[in-house]
């Protein structure tokens, strides 16, 4: 993410905050007090970064962030991943002397309250010829669950909602008062009547599209993007690089601080409501029952077994290979210079 700066053309800059803008929902000044944190070289004032942003008549569709509920240092239980998907039309340095292209699909993760960010990059099979080549337009729940319990144990909390910003998945509700629920422990995603209960590692899945209506599908780009340039001379080794600098630069500069504030807050309500049970059954003949709240965490197991930054090994990142979409035929994980 080094390189990622202003100083690059200004088209792939603009088009990289509009990205971020359409992941996280957050706000122009948001994202250029995050550039100014990170050393980038974003211009100067305010009012530039805002004009450049949003030049062309460009505007966010993506459901904008809302954090009023985000009480990261009392009560950290309403945590929501925003996913997003950058899908690229590309050709690698080898493809360009055979003439061949295939798709790039990135995959980003965005939590609201601690602004953590996560991402995964697949990689499709060379096609040669310059036809239509096929296109995965949506990407099976299971890689969409794998990708979410990553995010999760990276949190190191409960999600209350995962939202999608673009049709990724089919959300198509079989019924008026059917909800969604994304199966963490299935891999699937399972339907439900209105207010029915989760079970145990499912998390409420949703786009902001109105009732029978999902987001907007993601587009292959093929056109001028910064993801495109990166993978001009490498074989995605360089879009992978990037990213991870970028991200793990983010994450400890911005993320893990409000981590570590709402993993306390968490772990003083868990000693706290067990300390009331106890107090409430200190002269009953019958054992101890677990408190309701840490029944709540319980089924949201991936949250305690946590991904530190360094176990992720964002420098060494891997991006996996896929024969339609991301998740089919069990799609081998290969390494950075395969």
């Amino acid at each position: 993410m080094s390189n990622l700066t202003w100083k690059n053309s200004q088209a792939l800059a603009v088009a990289f905050a509009r990205e971020l803008a359409e992941l996280t929902g957050e706000s122009p000044s948001c994202l250029y007090q995050w550039g100014k944190h990170l050393g980038l070289e974003v211009p100067k004032t305010r009012q530039t970064f805002y004009s450049h942003l949003a030049g062309d008549d460009w505007k966010r569709k993506s459901e904008a962030t809302s954090t009023e509920n985000c009480r990261m240092g009392c009560y950290p239980m309403n945590c929501v991943l925003r996913l997003r998907v950058v899908s690229l039309l590309t050709q690698f340095s080898r493809d360009k002397k055979s003439a061949k292209r295939r798709q790039l699909i990135v995959l980003f993760g965005y939590e609201v309250c601690s602004h953590l960010i996560h991402f995964q990059v697949y990689r499709g099979p060379d096609y040669e010829g310059d036809g239509d080549i096929p296109l995965c337009e949506q990407l099976p729940a299971a890689t969409i669950a794998q990708f979410v319990e990553e995010c999760g144990r990276m949190i190191g909390l409960p999600l209350r909602r995962v939202l999608l910003t673009q049709e990724i998945i089919d959300l198509t509700p079989p019924a008026i008062d059917a909800v969604a629920f994304l199966s963490l422990q299935k891999k699937e995603v399972i339907w439900k009547k209105r207010n029915a209960p989760p079970n145990d590692n499912e998390v409420l899945c949703s786009s902001p599209g109105t009732a029978g209506k999902q987001a907007d599908p993601y587009v292959t780009i093929q056109d001028a993007h910064p993801f495109l340039d990166w993978c001009e001379t490498t074989n995605a080794k360089e879009l992978t690089s990037e990213l991870s600098d970028l991200v793990k630069r983010h994450n400890k500069n911005t993320a893990l601080p409000r981590l570590d504030m709402a993993r306390q807050a968490f772990d003083a309500l868990l000693v706290k409501s067990r300390e009331g049970i106890e107090k409430r059954f200190r002269h009953s003949p019958w054992p101890v029952p677990e408190t309701q709240f840490r029944h709540r965490m319980m089924m949201h197991g991936y949250a305690s077994q946590k991904l530190t930054l360094h176990e992720v090994r964002f420098h060494q990142r891997r991006y996996e290979n896929f024969i339609s979409c991301p998740g089919d035929c069990s799609p081998k994980v290969e390494g950075d210079g395969a």
